[in-house]
């Protein structure tokens, strides 16, 4: 391939409008209503349909991908945020964060100008063919009501190319200030002179948004003015995103759990954010004229509907609860159809779909495809192996101040995409990188990556062991790879940082049915439809359950809840789409199938059902694309099972020649699959073990307290040791000696701790919020030993470390799980060999710390001589102790699995 390309042959313009969080849900209403009549000319004039995003769904990752046509293990942008390699300090994420080239650098090398505005990951963008305008624009900081745009604050370094625009966008910026409470703000509020500002910010919230977004625009429709020699443009809008996160629990119909009087005040807010865009779109339509073809795309949905979640979970990016796997495609111009729509989009095939439209080849490497459907005339895609390896990229290093990368960094934790920065520069930095590994191995298990995921899991387990959605990951994983022994060890730690009865069964139904034994999955399920029978989990693992028995007519009527539910859930389409094949219906399952392809092109089951369904209809031509399509998207399906059907499928053809290479590609995939297992497995455990000598050298966690830079005053009482050491014993002790127990009360007694286990469930959020320790003050609290390295330093400690012999708490715990009905441990020397590296490491760095006073308790010795231990526990204490009380807390009787 030439290293000099070609010239573009013919003037062709295309304009990509990106709106974050989109959502048909939204938009279909109120086209309907006449209420969006920009988008709506493109859409009668072009083709639509659903835009399956990827995962994670987070916007840095998502809106890289579309622009390279590849997902975040090979684009590198991981997250919102990256360790500085020259500084060490956490900073928004760069150009220099990317690792692949994306559109406007391929159309830039075939002599093609570009506009880009407000793309995430292009600050410090040089050397382009054209103009760039970095997502750091709009970020206007600390300006004063009155303040003369001439002396506002400029952006970073970085966010012009070429640096000259700077004079003319600088003071095109919106402050929120501008954004006029009369004249616009009570266009989305109209009942804005009756919130109480002092006390309520949303409107100062919205305020900010709309500034942001207008400041986009300003500088898109200023670059159509003044610089229109262009081929290529994208604008990129957040602010639809922002807006929902704040104000679409307001939205219609109004939500159980807010307040009659917040929702009369706002629940216009979001409706009128997608009108603004709007009006915001029809001028960019005005000024790139009527021969430019435009595309506008979302990256995903937003739940606006009965699916809004009733909580946000607690972690890192939890408000992605939110996001609806589908978004918003539209493209309408030339070379596309007219008014209609195209199924089986993904976020991945708009970069393809781009260098195609301007006559330009596919790189091989791309992980998306040409949507030819989209176009009026059908033409091959050229292709070539990759557009690497012409042209140099020059990306310069971004640059940002302490006080703008922190600015930067507070919106993202406002918005509730990352966890607030610690001010310790190292643990801040060990954050960013884990939570960065976390999405790149979200990402690979997406992309059918297992062994590639298998290692970032463990960096992310081992620094988090407590979060169960770190554990249920790299457990499913170990699962698929084949590490049975590894995954009930992961699973055991999931259950134990589960809070309720009902998702420690659905996790242990879930190992089983990765596991193949789904009567034990159904029997756990069942226990769990009794509290809560319509859960949206449970509906799936139950189908999934159903199906594996091969109880058709339960599979059935889950499948048809499931979608009653929620019509986009793949899950029901699927298992609708099985039922129906097996009942003989093949036209009613090829639907369904095709209904799953639709909402996610990606998965090869959906694909399989539907070549299968059509095989069974005699549609034979259609079937085979179906099955290839299968059989190239792979990942963890059956390859062996699509090859054999397409050997079926040539033999009624009565092509032998054609059925017996399938039949061969069948039994191949099947031997490499069997055969290759054990040596695999052997390989990855060889891995593992190595990974594990490397970290028990090098912790990732944040380091123990080891001083004392400001101290608070506080000295706070810990109890804590490994699970089933007496713990719950120790916390009895204390209270009956006459010193209150932190707890909530929300873990009942039971078999294995008849006098309760004495838990306080805010504890768990010690890493992410490690100030609420300090709520503890005159009370004793239980802390399990992984979370004791995120104490704060703050404060001192007199900390309770419970021994006993692992080989008893191995016993223990593995009663326990008995009790539960789950399923055992294989290779219990394993877990007492883990168990005990693991309290030695952790005791020997307790004994250094300087702001942790200890006292080890062995759990034996104290129940078979309780007097001289609670003697030194009365010694150790900085609480009134009664030692003569607290005896009687010691039950022998309950010193079981000796």
């Amino acid at each position: 391939m030439s290293t000099t390309p070609a010239p573009a042959p013919t003037r062709k313009r295309l304009l990509l409008v990106g709106w974050d969080s989109a959502d048909w849900k939204i938009i279909h209403p109120m086209l309907d209503r006449g209420e969006l009549p920009a988008l709506q000319s493109l859409i009668e004039g072009g083709i639509s349909g659903n835009l399956a995003t990827l995962e994670p769904q987070l916007s840095p990752m998502l809106w890289t991908s579309i622009a390279s046509g590849k997902m975040a293990y090979h684009h590198g942008v991981a997250g919102f945020t990256e360790v500085d390699p020259n500084s060490s300090r956490v900073v928004p994420v760069s150009a220099t964060t990317r690792k692949c080239k994306v559109l406007w650098e391929m159309l830039g090398e075939r002599g093609l100008k570009n506009h880009v505005v407000g793309w995430f990951a292009t600050q410090g963008e040089r050397d382009l063919n054209g103009c760039m305008v970095s997502n750091l624009h709009a970020h206007l900081k600390d300006v004063e009501p009155d303040q003369d745009p001439a002396d506002w604050p400029p952006p970073p370094p970085g966010t012009y190319w070429p640096p000259e625009l700077a004079a003319d966008l600088d003071e095109l910026r919106v402050s929120p200030h501008e954004i006029d409470p009369e004249q616009i703000l009570r266009l989305f509020v109209p009942l804005a002179h009756e919130v109480d500002q002092s006390k309520d910010q949303r409107l100062a919230l919205l305020a900010e948004r709309l500034a942001e977004a207008y400041s986009v625009q300003a500088a898109a429709t200023w670059l159509l003015e003044h610089r229109p020699d262009w081929d290529f443009m994208a604008v990129y809008f957040r602010a639809i995103d922002e807006i929902s996160h704040i104000f679409m629990p307001y939205h219609p119909p109004r939500m159980e759990s807010v307040p009659e009087r917040d929702f009369a005040i706002y629940q216009n807010v979001v409706a009128m954010a997608y009108r603004a865009h709007d009006l915001m779109l029809q001028r960019l339509l005005d000024l790139a004229g009527p021969d430019t073809a435009v595309m506008l795309v979302s990256d995903h949905g937003f739940h606006s509907d009965h699916l809004r979640p009733a909580y946000t979970p607690n972690v890192p990016a939890g408000i992605t609860v939110w996001h609806r796997p589908q978004g918003v495609l539209v493209a309408s111009g030339e070379g596309f159809r007219k008014d209609s729509l195209v199924h089986g989009a993904r976020l991945l095939d708009i970069a393809p779909t781009i260098l195609h439209w301007f006559g330009l080849p596919v790189g091989a490497d791309m992980e998306g495809r040409v949507l030819q459907e989209a176009f009026e005339e059908s033409r091959p895609v050229e292709a070539i192996p990759t557009w690497e390896d012409s042209g140099k990229v020059h990306r310069q290093a971004a640059t940002f101040s302490a006080a703008e990368s922190q600015a930067l960094l507070d919106q993202f934790v406002k918005l509730g995409y990352i966890d607030e920065i610690s001010t310790d520069a190292e643990q801040a930095a060990a954050d960013t990188r884990r939570e960065n590994s976390w999405n790149l191995a979200r990402a690979c298990i997406y992309g059918g990556r297992w062994e590639e995921a298998l290692p970032l899991l463990e960096d992310c387990h081992h620094g988090f062991p407590e979060r169960s959605d770190h554990a249920q990951l790299l457990a499913r994983c170990q699962l698929v790879l084949g590490l049975l022994d590894e995954a009930e060890r992961t699973t055991g730690v999931a259950l134990a940082n589960v809070g309720h009865r009902g998702g420690a069964r659905l996790i242990q139904a879930y190992i089983a049915l990765e596991r193949k034994q789904p009567a034990h999955a159904l029997k756990l399920l069942e226990q769990v439809r009794e509290e809560d029978p319509d859960a949206p989990l449970l509906l799936n693992y139950l189908s999934q359950a159903y199906l594996a028995l091969r109880k058709w007519p339960e599979a059935e009527e889950c499948a048809r809840k499931i979608l009653a539910t929620n019509p986009a859930e793949v899950q029901g389409h699927l298992a609708l789409a099985r039922c129906q094949l097996h009942a003989g219906r093949a036209e009613e399952a090829a639907a369904a199938a095709m209904d799953a392809v639709a909402h996610d092109y990606a998965n090869p089951r959906g694909h399989f059902l539907l070549g299968s369904a059509l095989l069974h209809s005699g549609d034979l031509a259609h079937a085979e694309t179906a099955l290839r399509n299968a059989v190239q998207i792979g990942g963890a399906f059956d390859l062996a099972s699509a090859c054999r059907m397409l050997a079926y499928l040539e033999r009624l053809r009565g092509v032998p020649a054609g059925s017996s290479d399938w039949l061969l590609r069948s039994r191949a995939a099947r031997k490499d699959r069997d055969s290759g297992d054990t040596a695999r497995i052997n390989r990855l455990r060889e891995e593992i073990a190595a990974r594990q000598q490397a970290r028990a050298t090098s912790l990732l966690r944040p380091p123990l307290p080891t001083a004392i830079p400001i101290h608070s005053g506080l000295e706070l009482l810990i109890v804590s040791g490994l699970p089933r050491s007496g713990t719950s014993l120790m916390m009895q002790i204390l209270e009956a000696g006459g010193i209150e127990p932190m707890t909530d009360g929300l873990r009942e007694a039971d078999s294995d701790n008849p006098a309760g286990y004495y838990e306080w469930e805010a504890i768990k959020s010690l890493p992410s919020d490690p100030h609420l320790i300090a709520q503890t003050q005159g009370k004793a609290v239980k802390v399990i030993s992984a979370l004791l390295p995120h104490l704060p330093p703050t404060h001192r400690y007199k900390l309770i470390f419970m021994t006993r012999p692992v080989e008893q708490i191995a016993r223990s715990q593995q009663t326990m799980i008995r009790h539960r009905g789950e399923t055992e441990a294989s290779d219990p020397g394993s877990m007492q060999s883990e168990l005990a590296g693991h309290s030695n490491k952790l005791l020997s760095a307790l004994r250094l710390a300087p702001a942790i006073d200890l006292l080890e308790i062995p759990y034996p010795d104290l129940v078979a001589d309780p007097a001289p231990w609670l003697a030194k526990l009365a010694d150790f204490l900085p609480l009134p102790f009664d030692a003569g009380k607290a005896g009687v807390a010691v039950r022998s009787d309950l010193f079981r699995n000796r």
